[in-house]
């Protein structure tokens, strides 16, 4: 990215000092070297394998949670959602960090806008942070309170259907030590869902053609999450973390009614539980000459079932088919992880260690019933260097991991390598380039792993793939900025080449279509995205009164596979606005989805359309907002594009359409503020094994 600057570049000014006299005043920009090429303007600070964004005080001011205050930004590359308190950024997850530490969502938006100091967004973040196929990480630096403490009730509910998503966070702090608890409950219900679907089978010498108009069903879910967390640090000498979480997901009915060709009714019932307790255990030691030492150990237990009921009943009332398939799922994981960190002057030298094993144990009843047990463990080691040389910044990692994987007696092992080199510079005054490649391995989920059958109707049977195999992504992106004043433009160009990865599989067997994954050709993706940004420009005699953005963006996809290859383009856009006065503030956002071509499959989101008004005053917030003004039956869209079983569908539901929602926030403290130690790691696991049915 590229900042203006007005003084010349000074070396080795150190990051605390520079900091505290950036927030203490409005400075004039500079740019500093802290060790690697730092271009630095009143509001963003561009590092090696970051972009910081500080927030002014009118940010902070008109909003109540960090959503809010990310929409105001405007960070690129990011989309918030400050309703529903989504983000997603370069067409994926955005994994949420607090300090450094791996936050929920409800940890989040307990935060208090003015205790965030800055927000640190890592593009591309790799397997550094547990997961390659992240869009970015989104890392808040707060300051905590040192006495007394916090409580923070947020509720965002529609009066007209079934939507919600209630918090209360209470923390409280005493000496060295601080305790917390959280309670999150959101919920969901949708009564006029359905899908229209036009497919076609190729079974050998039969040819099915369905089309389906759907009836209005139901689809509902809630969920509970429970937090008890504790914290104790010794200045600059060592911290402890200790997290009991709980959640609990219930989804009663997640329905679908179609009419096949008019004269066939078929009706999918299907519900799904979820129980995942865990407990974080994470120590950090400092120690003298700039390193650090830190553990993290994380157990885990997931208990889930889901109960799916498939039948079709002629016009007539009569019977044609029943296919039932239930499983049980209890999944028992643990994950450790050491990391030491030193400074070298300009040079920064990190290495760890990460271990992961996992016994995961299904039970699949109904009209295929069947037992899978597995057993996986992935080790991995990571090496990283960075530092700087004059106006370049550079940094070089490399590491290696084992996976191995065990099923009802059969075994594998893979061992790959994950190489990443990044470079920036400062080409000129105004100027900043940045350049990423890597090299990230990708593991087979354990629930395409599972060697199990299980029937989705008469036709459609999906099928887990004990033989699929590792495989690597390569990864590269060139970003260029400039920026003046309050207006940032930027361009960014990436291309990701995918060797034999997993995707769909489409083979016909006895008259039915199987669906599953295998080690495909190829998959590659380019994508170019120009964005422009003007923050906090003053109009009408008031000041820092509007935010706009603008980003606009094309992907190429080209997906081969055994016996397939497509091609898909895309273009989509993102427009957001933001009014600040005093105590309101008007927020807006459309976008068009980043529609994405995988395997045979095209997959078409929600266009997506906000708006909100809030007030702001003191410690409480009053705001009503409405998703899809514009829209009377939000829908999302499939096409499979194979030569073998071609379709395409539809999903409405009419709820979600003019969802008007109403929120109010309320928050008080007390005490003195607490500057507890950031963690540097931490490790969740989240995924059930289940067959996707």
């Amino acid at each position: 990215m590229s900042i203006l600057l007005r003084k010349p570049l000074l070396l080795a000014m150190p990051l605390m000092a520079f900091l505290g006299r950036m927030q203490a005043q409005n400075q004039t920009d500079t740019t500093v070297t802290l060790q690697e090429v730092t271009v630095k303007s009143r509001t963003i600070i561009h590092k090696l394998d970051r972009t910081l964004f500080l927030p002014t005080r009118e940010t902070r001011r008109n909003a109540s949670n960090p959503y809010e205050l990310m929409f105001n930004m405007a960070m690129p590359h990011v989309l918030v959602d400050p309703l529903t308190k989504s983000l997603s950024a370069n067409g994926g997850a955005v994994q949420l960090r607090i300090n450094g530490v791996k936050a929920s969502q409800a940890e989040v938006s307990a935060l208090l806008p003015r205790d965030i100091v800055r927000i640190e967004l890592i593009e591309n973040p790799g397997m550094r942070y547990g997961d390659s196929q992240l869009g970015a990480v989104v890392d808040l630096i707060v300051r905590n309170r040192e006495a007394g403490g916090l409580v923070n009730v947020q509720t965002t509910n529609s009066p007209i259907v079934p939507f919600g998503e209630n918090m209360l966070t209470a923390k409280y702090n005493r000496g060295h030590s601080q305790w917390g608890v959280s309670y999150a409950m959101n919920y969901r219900g949708l009564r006029h869902l359905h899908t229209d679907r036009e497919e076609e089978f190729c079974l050998g010498e039969t040819t099915v053609h369905r089309v389906q108009k759907g009836v209005d069903d139901r689809s509902d879910w809630n969920d509970h999450s429970v937090e008890l967390s504790y914290n104790y640090m010794q200045a600059d000498r060592y911290v402890f973390n200790a997290v009991l979480r709980n959640y609990y997901k219930r989804q009663p009915h997640q329905d679908e009614t179609g009419l096949f060709n008019g004269n066939v009714l078929a009706h999918t019932v299907m519900s799904h539980r979820n129980y995942t307790p865990s407990i974080d255990l994470y120590f950090q030691r400092n120690m003298a000459h700039g390193q650090t030492l830190t553990f993290n150990l994380t157990g885990t237990l997931i208990r889930s079932a889901r109960e799916r009921n498939y039948t079709e009943t002629s016009v007539q009332g009569s019977r044609l088919a029943d296919v039932v398939a239930n499983v049980a799922g209890r999944k028992r994981s643990v994950i450790a992880e050491a990391v030491y960190d030193r400074r070298l002057g300009n040079v920064s030298l990190s290495a760890g260690l990460r271990h992961y094993q996992m016994l995961d144990r299904n039970k699949y009843a109904g009209s295929m019933p069947v037992v899978s047990e597995m057993r996986q463990s992935r080790s991995s080691f990571f090496a990283e260097l960075q530092g700087q040389w004059k106006k370049l910044g550079y940094g070089i990692s490399a590491g290696a991991m084992r996976a191995w994987f065990k099923e009802n007696g059969e075994s594998h092992a893979y061992v790959t390598f994950m190489p990443t080199v990044r470079l920036t510079v400062v080409p000129h005054r105004n100027g900043y380039l940045s350049y990423r490649f890597s090299t990230d391995p990708q593991i087979p989920s354990l629930s395409d792993l599972t060697d199990v059958r299980q029937a989705l109707d008469t036709i459609q049977i999906v099928t887990g793939n004990p033989q699929l195999r590792t495989y690597n992504v390569y990864d590269q992106s060139l970003s260029y900025s400039y920026s003046v004043g309050k207006v940032m433009a930027m361009m960014t160009a990436t291309y990701a080449y995918h060797h034999r990865p997993i995707m769909e599989s489409l083979s016909v067997e006895e008259g039915k279509l199987l669906i599953g994954q295998d080690n495909q050709r190829s998959y590659q993706v380019l994508g170019v995205a120009p964005m422009i940004a003007i923050r906090g420009i003053d109009c009408f005699g008031f000041k820092n009164f509007l935010t706009l953005s603008l980003e606009l963006g094309y992907n190429r996809y080209w997906s081969s596979g055994k016996s397939y290859r497509h091609i898909y383009n895309n273009f989509y856009y993102n427009a957001l606005f933001s009014l600040n006065y005093k105590e309101f503030a008007l927020m807006g956002q459309m976008r068009k989805n980043r529609d994405y071509l995988l395997g045979e499959t095209v997959y078409k989101g929600e266009n997506m359309t906000v708006l909100m008004a809030v007030w702001n005053h003191k410690r409480l917030q009053l705001g009503a907002g409405i998703l899809f003004p514009f829209v009377n039956n939000y829908r999302t869209g499939k096409e499979r594009l194979s030569a073998i079983a071609p379709y395409q569908s539809w999903t409405y539901a009419r709820e979600s359409g003019n969802l008007f929602l109403l929120r109010l926030n309320y928050h008080f403290e007390f005490g003195k503020a607490y500057h507890a130690k950031e963690r540097r790691v931490n490790n969740r696991d989240t995924e059930d094994g289940i067959l996707g049915m």
